[in-house]
Formats: structure tokens, C-alpha cells, sequence
């Protein structure tokens, strides 16, 4: 009887936890399923989704392209950060303005890529666009004058300034068994800037505004 009343308050619980769930969470929860599940794909349809320089006709690898990875371990550690940023950023947000970010973002990063990459050929992986959405964050930190925005802003530009002065990081390629395609990072600021200077900063009010 102590076992099954225990079971019941644990189930309970669970059915409270998920209906407090925001439909952004809910969002997040999917968009996190999707990208493991694209992970177990089989190589033959991964193929058709990377992004692709020989293949500019076909225009939806501008988005799933950053929805792949090279392996686990480059899974694990874009999920992690993706988790990161929602912890600090996620109050900013609807499920159809981070859409819109994402979307936006990532054909954005595909574009430049195309455009001024040259060499790379093939890319997967959503760190590029994790520095547009964490830079997008840091803006709208700084609108509503929190000063970690700025604190976030320099050091995501550090960062990339140090890449692309001192070279992709040889060991994080070892791990995740792929080049480390900085080009993609500093685009994603880039994108992250213009987002949120052109449209983002002014059209999209905070859903609970933080405090400093």
C-alpha cells in the first residue's frame, strides 16, 4: 500500500512538472528529440541534408545542414550549450520568435558561408548558429540594461577573434573527428548582430523582463 501511494504522488508530480511546461518548452523539448534522432540516421540520408557547396540548387540543406553532426560527442557538447543559453535567454522568447531565429540564422550562416568560404565544402553542426543565438541574447540583455550582456557580448567576440587569429582549436577536432569550421562561429555573430540591431531588439518585448 506505502509502495503504491508512493508511486501515485511520484506520478502526480510528473503529470504537474509537464503541465507547467511553457509551449516554448515544449519546442525545445521536440527541437532536442529531432536532433538526436537525426543523429541515428543512416549515412546515405544524412547526405542529403548537410549542407553542400556542389549542391546550391538544393535550399533546404541552408538549414539542415546545422541541424547534423559529426559525431556524439559534437551532439553532446551543441545540446549542452544549447541548454545553457536557453537557462539564460529563454524568457525573451516565444516558440515562433526563437523560430524565426533559428531560421533566420542558420540560412543567414549558409549564405555567408557560400559566399566567402570557399573551402569549406561540406558543414554540419549548430555551433555556428549557438553564436548567433547567444549573441542575440547578450543585445537583449543589454536592452533591458543588464550588464552581463555586455560581459557575454565581448567575450562571444573574443572569442571568434581569437579563432580566427590563432586557428581552429586541432584537439576539439580530434574529438569531435571533423575540421572546427571557425568561419561558421564568426558568421553567426554576425547574423546574431544583425538580427538583433535590425529587428529583433525592437520587435520582440521580453515575456518576463529580468531583473538586474
Amino acid at each position: 500500500m506505502l509502495l503504491h501511494s508512493s508511486t501515485l504522488t511520484q506520478w502526480m508530480l510528473s503529470v504537474m512538472i509537464i503541465r507547467t511546461f511553457s509551449t516554448l518548452q515544449w519546442g525545445m523539448l521536440i527541437f532536442l528529440i529531432v536532433l538526436i534522432l537525426l543523429q541515428l540516421l543512416p549515412e546515405s540520408l544524412r547526405s542529403l541534408l548537410e549542407f553542400h557547396r556542389a549542391e546550391p540548387a538544393q535550399l533546404w540543406r541552408a538549414l539542415t545542414g546545422h541541424l547534423l553532426h559529426s559525431n556524439h560527442w559534437h551532439l553532446l557538447m551543441n545540446l549542452v550549450a544549447l541548454l545553457l543559453m536557453l537557462v539564460l535567454h529563454q524568457h525573451y522568447y516565444s516558440l515562433r520568435s526563437f523560430a524565426l531565429v533559428f531560421v533566420s540564422g542558420c540560412v543567414g550562416i549558409s549564405l555567408l558561408l557560400y559566399l566567402y568560404s570557399p573551402d569549406i565544402q561540406i558543414y554540419v553542426g549548430l555551433s555556428g548558429w549557438l553564436h548567433c543565438f547567444i549573441t542575440v541574447g547578450a543585445l537583449l540583455d543589454i536592452k533591458h540594461k543588464m550588464h552581463s550582456g555586455w560581459l557575454i557580448l565581448l567575450g562571444v567576440v573574443a572569442k571568434v577573434a581569437y579563432e580566427q587569429w590563432q586557428g581552429p582549436d586541432t584537439e576539439l577536432a580530434a574529438l569531435i573527428e571533423a575540421h572546427v569550421a571557425i568561419d561558421a562561429h564568426l558568421y553567426g555573430v554576425i547574423c546574431g548582430l544583425v538580427l538583433g540591431f535590425g529587428c529583433l531588439i525592437s520587435a520582440m518585448p521580453a515575456k518576463n523582463q529580468p531583473q538586474q
